[in-house]
């Protein structure tokens, strides 16, 4: 299984609640250039099976701009993985979601800092590395369970 860790692109200004946050023109690009790059590495390894993303606006909005590029595929909003979710309880409730999903499949993640963080750090057993707007990191691994991913692609915006 692949998934690929994305961090949603830069937001507006401070709203209340946080939730609502937007994506600014510069989070809209830095999403393009993410979903840009997206299809190209799906053209050689395969399409994303599932998009997932935080219920939060700014990450919903990433998501919807990479999707864009893969029409068919589904898109579900999970709760556990917004900035203030515990990265190990989002990585059990990934684990239950993806559970009857093929051993091949490829998944993307639209989430924030530092909770992603956090989530790549219980995946590969590394230390927790900061994710710049828009990035994504992608991880192969055998199921969604403690240390055992890899990293195996970055992209980071410009």
């Amino acid at each position: 299984m692949k998934i690929i860790l994305i961090r949603h692109g830069d937001a507006g200004a401070y709203t209340h609640p946080d939730s609502e946050r937007n994506l600014s023109e510069l989070g809209k690009r830095q999403a393009n250039q993410t979903a840009e790059w997206l299809k190209g590495y799906a053209e050689k390894n395969g399409s994303p099976d599932l998009f997932i993303s935080s219920p939060y606006n700014r990450a919903v909005q990433t998501c919807q701009i990479i999707k864009q590029k893969f029409a068919n595929v589904e898109h579900i909003i999970f709760d556990k993985i917004t900035p203030y979710d515990d990265a190990k309880l989002a990585i059990d409730g990934l684990s239950d979601l993806l559970e009857n999903i093929a051993d091949n499949a490829t998944v993307v993640i639209v989430c924030h800092m530092n909770i992603i963080a956090y989530m790549a750090s219980i995946l590969t057993g590394e230390p927790p590395y900061s994710f710049s707007l828009a990035e994504a990191r992608v991880f192969e691994m055998p199921v969604v369970a403690d240390g055992l991913a890899t990293q195996i692609a970055q992209f980071i915006p410009h």
